[in-house]
């Protein structure tokens, strides 16, 4: 038995070219969304922490619980559709 050959890309018709840009264009849209969201939400933690910190709130904990119960739950799917990915790709 012998393996196949990879195709080459530059030999693809223009519409399957055009439709790999389009589809890699859609993934690095998605993934600097998701980095995004990911970036702004250690930002918010860390910044609820150093404001609570500096005007000696004792309620840090009951303020990053609601925090984190409300905007962990899109940080969740956003991690775990990502690492789906990446599994399925190998």
């Amino acid at each position: 038995m012998s393996k196949k050959e990879p195709q080459i890309l530059e030999d693809a018709p223009i519409e399957v070219k055009s439709a790999l840009s389009r589809a890699e264009k859609r993934e690095d849209t998605r993934s600097s969304i998701a980095l995004s969201y990911v970036i702004g939400y250690l930002i918010l933690v860390f910044i609820i922490l150093i404001r609570g910190w500096w005007l000696g709130i004792n309620d840090l904990k009951d303020l990053l619980v609601t925090l984190s119960g409300i905007l962990s739950g899109p940080l969740g799917f956003i991690v775990g559709y990502y690492f789906k990915s990446e599994s399925n790709n190998d």
